[in-house]
């Protein structure tokens, strides 16, 4: 048993030191719950529901047209049977490059590690090393009508 949403369009990010914009796309997204059927006898099974859980899948792409470097993010599902959740691959490439500079896989959720052209191995990111940073946002009453929060206030409060 899941859900999946498909995400469609595109985000824009803006590292406002370097004056750079970064075009993504985004993954879809799953809530995952599987039904194992066990039969003693034909007539006689038992269901065992698992853990639910979360999971990210498909193709991603990030690139900065000022600096011409784009990245390629593969998502990847877990399989029925074995494999692992939450897994990632990327490749990162120069401005008018075909071959990547860098190669990342990992956990999008853990450790991510990094190959890079010139053979060195290193970690790319730790995930759950890295600090929480409070949102800054804007309170609901500054809030233009199609800002997110304000938007979606009243579906929060039933939520809640």
């Amino acid at each position: 048993m899941s859900i999946g949403v498909h995400n469609i369009g595109q985000g824009c990010v803006t590292c406002l030191d370097h004056d750079e914009h970064y075009i993504l796309t985004f993954p879809n997204g799953y809530g995952r719950q599987v039904n194992v059927l066990i039969g003693i006898f034909i007539f006689n099974a038992l269901s065992i529901l698992t853990v639910p859980w979360i999971e990210l899948g498909g193709e991603c792409s990030i690139s900065c047209s000022k600096t011409g470097y784009n990245a390629s993010i593969v998502f990847h599902t877990k399989p029925f049977y074995g494999g692992k959740k939450h897994r990632i691959t990327a490749e990162i490439f120069s401005p008018n490059d075909k071959k990547p500079f860098c190669s990342i896989e990992g956990e999008w959720n853990g450790v991510m590690y990094a190959k890079y052209s010139t053979g060195e191995n290193a970690v790319f990111i730790d995930t759950k090393k890295m600090p929480t940073i409070k949102k800054k946002v804007r309170k609901l009453e500054d809030q233009d009508d199609f800002e997110s929060r304000c938007l979606w206030k009243d579906v929060t409060y039933n939520l809640k």
